[in-house]
């Protein structure tokens, strides 16, 4: 990360809440991501389905997805008003049931500041074009 980051405490705590997410995410932690994820979460996947918190959390706590490699790579953050951005890549390799497949895609995370932390709001993920 870069200096800015380090002097402004409010996008140290966004960063700080997206590694927290991701770190949940491998970890398969649905209590912390319970914590993170606004009760009106939409999370968007690369593939284009759509998830609510629950829908999310219903999947990673029976086991039909579990991230085994789960990298954000090269994230920006921004701030607008009580809005954090957060945009990356991500490279990922998941098992959804039995059927292990590689991701690569972009994203888009829309974080709010209520005061008492970040929630996250919606996630909007893109595939990304397979290396040539």
């Amino acid at each position: 990360m870069n200096a800015t980051i380090e002097q402004n405490p409010q996008l140290a705590s966004l960063r700080a809440a997206e590694e927290a997410r991701r770190l949940a995410m491998l970890a398969g932690d649905t209590a912390a991501l319970a914590v993170l994820f606004s009760d009106s979460l939409d999370y968007v996947h690369s593939s284009g389905v759509k998830d609510s918190k629950q829908g999310y959390l219903d999947q990673l706590a029976s086991g039909a997805l579990r991230y085994e490699v789960l990298e954000f790579i090269e994230p920006e953050f921004r701030l607008l008003g009580q809005a954090g951005l957060v945009t990356a890549r991500m490279k990922a390799t998941v098992l959804r049931g039995d059927v292990r497949k590689q991701v690569s895609s972009s994203f888009l995370a829309v974080w709010a500041d209520s005061g008492g932390g970040w929630t996250l709001q919606i996630v909007q993920a893109t595939p990304l074009p397979a290396a040539a």
